[in-house]
């Protein structure tokens, strides 16, 4: 108590000012820790979720058969390369015919993934998959496939924006 008693007497300091300057230097070696009021509020996340969300989006509007959505997901540059369904591509001419072509093909699909990792940092991100795909043709016919899935991504205007992509499917065995 004799310390507080000097420091207030001598600097002549009022006791709020002083607790405050305590608190903000105790806040800067500590860092700050959040107010509960703000919970609420959006924080920023990191790029490694922003892929996870990502990926889901994806997921989601192939299940829809939603074309629309899946060809504003890709930043349709000119002179991409893209290792999709099986074949190497270099126009988004080639994945919007793909796409449209696989979307056709299906009655209705399910898609899961296996592992997952993603990861990137600033406008860049990155995930990796294993997949399982359960498709029924428009005949009705069923069937599964596993592949890996591998993204690559940019944030571009607010958007992540596919700007690479590899998907591949293992050997059928004899």
């Amino acid at each position: 108590m004799k310390v507080w008693q000097r420091i207030n007497h001598s600097a002549q300091v009022p006791k709020a000012t002083f607790a405050v300057a305590l608190a903000l230097a105790v806040w800067a070696v500590n860092g700050f820790s959040p107010d509960p009021a703000l919970a609420g509020q959006p924080q920023a996340e990191s790029v490694a979720e922003a892929m996870r969300d990502f990926s889901r989006e994806i997921i989601a509007a192939y299940e829809r058969r939603d074309t629309k959505t899946l060809k504003n997901f890709y930043a349709q540059q000119p002179g991409a390369l893209f290792f999709w369904e099986r074949k190497l591509t270099y126009s988004w001419s080639e994945i919007d015919r793909t796409m449209d072509a696989l979307v056709q093909a299906v009655a209705s699909l399910k898609l899961s993934t296996g592992e997952f990792r993603s990861g990137g940092s600033g406008n860049n991100g990155w995930f990796a998959a294993t997949f399982r795909a359960d498709r029924v043709t428009p005949d009705g016919k069923k069937f599964s496939t596993e592949g890996r899935w591998t993204v690559i991504a940019e944030r571009l205007d607010g958007r992540w924006l596919i700007v690479h992509e590899h998907t591949s499917f293992p050997l059928r065995e004899p």
